[in-house]
């Protein structure tokens, strides 16, 4: 009993050694992170009012240490997010702000069902943004040690756009791991994709759907999107197919892949020279994938969620997101 108690100890220090907690207090590292905030700019008055009885959560370490470890096909990963209920919801919101979207998309040269897809994907159309204090959650992410420097520096970003006015304290609430607004962006994004597409001196992201519609397709288009490029297309391939070939680091132009033993499910015109992987997914289909699907998976990196933006922006507009 003695040993299991001592081997009990030793566990329980290790999965703190490298936690800022084992290192500083929550004060002194406060303390800390204020001189650089300050140094950086930020209105020490504000820094201090937010600060002000806060407090690490124990929530987000808990989430952070508990990622969802089950494989889902992707028919169970898309069925679940790109349900009946938010493809309907999006034909709604769609025709609400039809015009809106089209500007938006041709302005910026980025499909309107393809940014209406990842708005809806990201905060079910603006209706659920995440309930947590942005603040709080970075805060504690970065206090916590396992990926300090990062949530750290998103953490300051985070105080210069409260500092800069583009949002509230109030409504800058998100997701556990601090993204937020409609198109959930962490503060780096914020300030690498967000727009003032009204010119009223904010990036409103949570509340102007200029702003939001605008980021959505500054993201795209500054990651590479091809307008009028297609994204994906479901194939079929012969048996006597090098199945080594399929990855989506392995890049042949379109013509080569039929040369080769695709069969692609439509007769639509591609361009011969377009540069094109083949990917099969867990439990699902195997496609023909674009630029324009890497340009999705630079939103995040997964095969299936790309997929579902796509899935998603068909249903929407009932056509072919390309």
């Amino acid at each position: 009993m003695q040993k299991f108690f001592r081997f009990s100890f030793i566990f329980i220090c290790c999965l703190l050694s490298g936690s800022a907690a084992a290192k500083i207090s929550w004060h002194s590292w406060v303390v800390n992170l204020r001189k650089e905030a300050i140094h950086q700019g930020i209105n020490p008055v504000l820094f201090d009012r937010v600060f002000q009885n806060m407090r690490p959560s124990a929530k987000h370490i808990r989430l952070d240490r508990t990622q969802p470890e089950k494989r889902l096909t992707y028919y169970e990963y898309r069925d679940t997010r790109a349900d009946a209920y938010r493809i309907k919801m999006g034909q709604k919101e769609l025709k609400k702000h039809q015009d809106l979207l089209n500007k938006v998309g041709k302005d910026f040269e980025v499909n309107p069902c393809v940014i209406a897809s990842l708005w809806g994907l990201e905060s079910s159309y603006g209706h659920f943004m995440g309930q947590f204090n942005v603040i709080q959650s970075l805060a504690t992410l970065a206090y916590d040690g396992r990926r300090s420097d990062f949530f750290r520096k998103q953490l300051l970003l985070a105080l210069h756009m409260l500092d800069e006015g583009h949002v509230t304290y109030q409504d800058f609430k998100g997701e556990w791991a601090g993204a937020s607004g409609q198109p959930q962006f962490l503060p780096s994004s914020f300030y690498q994709y967000a727009i003032d597409y009204d010119g009223d001196g904010k990036k409103d992201i949570w509340k102007n759907y200029g702003d939001i519609f605008a980021s959505i397709a500054n993201y795209l288009k500054q990651n590479g999107w091809e307008y009028k490029q297609p994204i994906l297309i479901t194939t079929r391939l012969i048996p006597e197919f090098d199945h080594t070939l399929i990855g989506i680091k392995i890049i042949k132009p379109y013509q080569e892949w039929l040369n080769l033993g695709a069969r692609p499910s439509t007769n639509r015109y591609i361009n011969p020279n377009a540069a094109a992987s083949i990917i099969e997914l867990t439990g699902g289909p195997i496609w023909i994938v674009f630029n324009n699907f890497k340009s999705l998976m630079k939103w995040n990196h997964s095969t299936y969620y790309a997929g579902t933006v796509t899935y998603m922006a068909q249903k929407i507009c009932q056509t072919s997101p390309y």
